[in-house]
């Protein structure tokens, strides 16, 4: 699941809570490139009695596209995984005010503190966040509209990214020190894909 602290619309508290409510024993939050929302969505779901797992989602590019990872098990205080996904969300600042200059020449003004009012987390400013600001503005009707029209390749408010490298994001799942068996077959999955190159 994703959390305010990403792109998601709820709180990792809320999230948790509305896991619960519905039945759900195990409950992992895998925010995009951000592992704020964890203490809060752990301690939320075990006050429940719920099994929680740390988790994240890493961009990475691969082959010169964008894959979204999904690491489960995670040791969300390994350095490697702090100091590589602070790397990430950096780029993600940079982009943003790309996307936002874009907008702009397009004809959309105010994309960039529009983004920003959407985002709970400062640092996380996505396509999401500026899709929802397009449909408050009444540019699109919804958030699919504002992705085919100005968010997708060939659109004026893409900007391509250069992401983790693959090889890296799988290297902070799989910490020397919080190895797991799901966390091998990520690993696996993705030599895999590595090999096919």
């Amino acid at each position: 699941s994703h959390s305010t602290h990403s792109d998601g619309t709820l709180t990792p508290v809320v999230l948790a809570a509305r896991a619960s409510e519905r039945g759900v024993k195990t409950f992992a939050l895998t925010d995009h490139d951000e592992l704020s929302g964890l203490p809060h969505a752990r301690a939320e779901a075990e006050a429940r009695g719920m099994r929680f797992i740390d988790g994240v989602e890493i961009s990475v590019t691969w082959r010169a596209e964008t894959l979204h990872i999904v690491g489960l098990r995670i040791d969300p205080t390994h350095p490697g995984i702090v100091d590589g996904l602070r790397g990430v969300r950096a780029g993600r600042d940079a982009r943003a005010v790309r996307i936002a200059l874009d907008l702009e020449a397009a004809g959309v003004t105010g994309a960039l503190e529009g983004a920003r009012r959407f985002a709970t987390n400062p640092k996380l400013v996505s396509r999401t966040h500026f899709a929802r600001y397009l449909v408050e503005q009444g540019h699109v009707p919804d958030n699919n509209a504002a992705f085919r029209r100005y968010l997708t390749y060939g659109k004026p408010g893409y900007v391509a990214h250069q992401w983790a490298a693959l090889a890296d994001a799988v290297l902070w799942i799989r910490s020397e020190e919080h190895t797991s068996e799901l966390q091998s077959l990520a690993y696996l999955v993705c030599r895999l894909l590595l090999e096919k190159k």
